[in-house]
């Protein structure tokens, strides 16, 4: 007969197999650092990976201490260890026993690095051209799949705000999901105020569609404002530095789109009440001023009133008039005195005193050294003028008085 095993019999059996296989034991694998994750036990969990295929890796606490570098994702590693089972799950596994840094960076690391500083360089990345989220959108698209969390994340959160939801569908992950995602979003050219790029979170495989070309070129070509939130908080890919927001979580980005309808509300009804009480107050003043008012101006009264504002018209009348009087006889005075200053320090005045200007036909005669014996000096007076000849030039006498 047969021989049937149950699950655990079978797992035991393949987990035996392999562990007795000196050929596993005590080797070195080469490959990619994908998926690490630094467990708060002390042990490491990650992937390792090339082109083709990858296998689960364990580095206990133990085994770790004397490493001496920090391992992560898109690091290339030699890994030694021995392959073994872990029976619960029948996965095969790598339990490494130590792991050193291989020559360079891992193919998709350096893929991915290529992309980035391609788009970079064109621009995709610029914080200039990054779009204001609408306060107020009437129409939020989405881009996501339509049987995944990520989805009924965003449409709880939006819940009663009053927008027009536009699910576009697209295949998040797998084979094809990178031309899905880009045609979801170019579907939605012109008929959304803000897009919603999601899905759920995932090993880096699962998020690798996201770090595609043509997904960033159809996000930075999208004619509204997106929002990018593609796996947990600490999942970063390039659809996160093209769109316009980064959104940690789904329920992030929902948030993110639409105002707090709860919040919103309460702010409504407080401007209401508001409003009211300042037409109320308004109205009261009003009719209080109104009924004083009538109270106050009789139509006697009105008439002393007008009476009184006549007189004070013909009073500030006059004292125009005498203040302009008083302020022409001012500038008058100031006139003449600035007149009689003038006269007083000019070259007339200077002349009356028995002074005299000399000069020659080259110039004004400063000094003795200015002319010569025999010259003619022309003598300018307080009245009229003396040509006179010159008989001594003495440039070192002194007036002895």
């Amino acid at each position: 007969m047969t021989q049937i095993f149950t699950v655990t019999d079978l797992n035991e059996r393949i987990k035996d197999r392999l562990e007795n296989d000196p050929r596993l034991h005590d080797l070195w694998a080469r490959g990619e650092i994908s998926n690490y994750v630094n467990h708060r036990s002390g042990h490491r969990y990650f992937t390792l990976k090339d082109r083709d295929s990858q296998i689960s890796c364990v580095l206990f606490k133990n085994s770790g201490v004397r490493l001496g570098f920090e391992l992560k994702d898109g690091q290339n590693v030699l890994v030694y260890g021995d392959v073994a089972v872990y029976r619960p799950q029948g996965r095969v596994q790598l339990m490494a026993r130590g792991i050193r840094l291989d020559e360079g960076l891992g193919f998709r690391h350096l893929q991915l690095e290529a992309v980035k500083k391609k788009l970079a360089g064109e621009g995709l990345f610029g914080l200039e051209r990054k779009r204001e989220l609408p306060r107020y959108p009437q129409r939020i698209g989405i881009v996501t799949s339509p049987q995944g969390a990520a989805l009924r994340d965003v449409l709880r959160i939006i819940g009663a705000y009053p927008a027009r939801i536009i699910l576009s569908p697209a295949q998040v992950q797998g084979d094809g999901a990178e031309e899905s995602i880009a045609l979801a979003i170019r579907a939605l050219q012109g008929k959304a105020d803000v897009v919603i790029v999601c899905r759920g979170g995932g090993s880096t495989e699962d998020l690798w569609c996201f770090n595609s070309e043509i997904v960033a070129r159809a996000i930075f070509e999208c004619d509204s404002p997106v929002i990018s939130a593609v796996g947990h908080e600490t999942d970063v890919t390039i659809a996160d530095f093209v769109a316009d927001v980064r959104a940690p979580t789904p329920t992030a980005a929902a948030e993110m789109a639409v105002p707090d309808i709860v919040a919103l509300q309460t702010y409504l009804v407080q401007a209401q009440v508001r409003m009211a009480r300042a037409l109320w107050s308004g109205l009261e003043r009003k009719r209080e001023r109104l009924d004083y008012l009538v109270r106050s101006f009789s139509a006697q009264k009105m008439y002393a009133l007008a009476s009184e504002m006549r007189q004070r018209l013909d009073w500030l009348n006059e004292r125009l008039g005498d203040a302009q009087k008083e302020k022409l006889t001012e500038s008058k005075r100031r006139l003449e005195l600035a007149q009689g200053r003038l006269a007083a320090v000019g070259p007339r005045a200077t002349l009356s005193r028995g002074y005299a200007i000399a000069r020659l036909p080259r110039g004004l005669v400063l000094g003795a050294e200015d002319v010569r014996p025999g010259e003619v000096v022309e003598l300018i007076l307080a009245r009229g003028r003396i040509l006179a000849k010159v008989l001594e030039c003495n440039s070192e006498a002194e007036d002895s008085r």
